[in-house]
């Protein structure tokens, strides 16, 4: 995949939501080296033999929580229902986004073993974020194609969204709960989350 889609999936990602810029520039260098170390530790879980699934899952849901800006994230995806919404309503709807998030991303992530993670490059992107632009080997098929798009806030560095294949992950979901919430309104999405949170935890059950 060029560059160029990666660019222009995040450019609408910028465009769409100029306030998630940190406001401190984040080094390509550094981002870089923070990806770097994200997935030595979650391939280094993935390929345990001492732990279950279950548990994989689990420490891959922590990692995604403590490295992914989920307010930020949250609130774009949201649009602008987060400014119209209680704040009863926001506290309900991150809390469910985060889990919602993780628990998704761990199951899709707890199943793999062989895969290779490469820093393919690093650059800037806007006026404070990275891009870095990495390849994941698979066992199976070509390697899968991803960029980080990393900002540098007040808890250290960060991951704004993926673009996976020219997709973006922030972009995408924006575009299903926005479709929720005209059909259903606010508390129909809060309540499609909660759902989807419930059935997730079940099956971890």
């Amino acid at each position: 995949m060029k560059v160029g889609r990666y660019l222009v999936a995040l450019a609408f990602l910028w465009m769409a939501n100029p306030t998630v810029a940190a406001a401190t520039a984040t080094s390509p260098e550094e981002a870089s080296k923070f990806l770097d170390t994200l997935a030595s530790y979650a391939l280094n879980v993935l390929r345990s033999d001492q732990l279950s699934l279950e548990e994989r899952e689990a420490k891959v849901r922590s990692l995604l929580a403590e490295n992914f800006d989920l307010p930020k994230i949250g609130r774009f995806v949201l649009g602008k229902s987060w400014r119209e919404a209680s704040e009863e309503q926001q506290k309900e709807y991150q809390r469910l986004f985060g889990d919602f998030v993780t628990q998704t991303y761990a199951k899709r992530l707890g199943g793999y073993t062989g895969e290779a993670f490469k820093i393919v490059k690093a650059d800037a992107y806007g006026k404070n974020d990275a891009l870095v632009l990495t390849e994941i080997a698979r066992p199976s098929g070509p390697p899968l194609k991803a960029g980080w798009r990393v900002t540098n806030g007040n808890g250290g560095l960060k991951i704004l969204d993926v673009v996976v294949e020219g997709v973006s992950m922030a972009a995408t979901q924006r575009s299903e709960f926005q479709a929720v919430v005209k059909n259903h309104g606010l508390d129909g999405l809060i309540e499609m989350l909660r759902l989807r949170v419930d059935k997730f935890s079940a099956r971890g059950a």
